[in-house]
């Protein structure tokens, strides 16, 4: 029992779990800013001293730092030809700008312990996209889920759960491609924090405080879109559960 124990912590070791995401310019203004409001960095692997206003409700969003989802969390069968199949798909996508136009609430229930669907709580604090850049984003998101589903292996823990089974559009797309916000309920968004209590009066005061103390530096400004990363889930030592970025596939120059 004990062996089969261990060949399965083995084959988890070997397969950890990854995400094809975007993200702002390492280093450029926009990314610091964004990397000190969540406290971690994927691309050093490092924490950074988080602002106190959001470090209390910033959750799980805190171990992938500065990203934004294309294709959200799975274990590949076979990381070097998944990356090399989103190669394949962005070859021929030209870069573009985007900017990031507001702060705003999402209502998502990928991280807490009730389900939000019922009442529309918004649990999640983000960054929104610019409308051309919204839609340019849905087309790249579109083209990589729908082409790599024959290379992920399973469901997994975040979404296999009542609350997603019990809202019966989402749990179709999970069983298809395996994860809810995929295809029409795609809305990318970088999110800075995941843990709100749901009320009204509490996303405000956080996005009045965003808009005060970095809406200037953030918002309104081109940021260029010329790369997609693959985060990679760190599995043992002192970050483990945390994402870090191992690839990064370029656009058509």
């Amino acid at each position: 029992m004990q062996n089969i124990l261990n060949e399965e912590k083995m084959d988890k070791q070997q397969k950890p779990r990854i995400g094809i995401y975007g993200s702002a310019p390492k280093d450029s203004e926009v990314f610091n800013k964004i990397t000190l409001i969540l406290g971690y960095d994927p691309f050093r692997v490092k924490e950074i001293e988080q602002d106190q206003m959001i470090a209390p409700v910033c959750g799980r969003a805190k171990t992938f730092g500065a990203h934004f989802t294309i294709y959200d969390i799975f274990t590949p069968t076979d990381l070097e030809k998944q990356i090399d199949r989103v190669r394949q798909i962005t070859a021929n996508i030209e870069p573009f700008d985007f900017t990031f136009s507001r702060f705003a609430g999402y209502v998502r229930g990928d991280y807490q312990g009730k389900s939000v669907y019922d009442d529309k709580s918004k649990t999640v604090l983000a960054l929104d996209f610019d409308n051309e850049s919204v839609e340019k984003f849905g087309q790249i998101h579109k083209k990589i889920t729908t082409c790599i589903q024959d290379l992920r292996e399973k469901i997994e823990p975040e979404f296999d759960k009542e609350i997603f089974r019990n809202v019966p559009e989402l749990w179709q797309l999970i069983q298809k491609y395996g994860a809810p916000y995929v295809l029409e309920n795609y809305e990318p968004h970088l999110t800075l924090a995941s843990k709100l209590d749901g009320s009204n009066v509490t996303l405000a005061k956080l996005i009045n405080y965003l808009n005060d103390n970095y809406g200037k530096e953030m918002l309104n400004k081109k940021i260029p879109f010329d790369r997609i990363y693959i985060f990679q889930e760190i599995l043992g030592g002192k970050f483990d559960g945390y994402f870090e970025v191992i690839d990064e596939i370029f656009l058509a120059k």
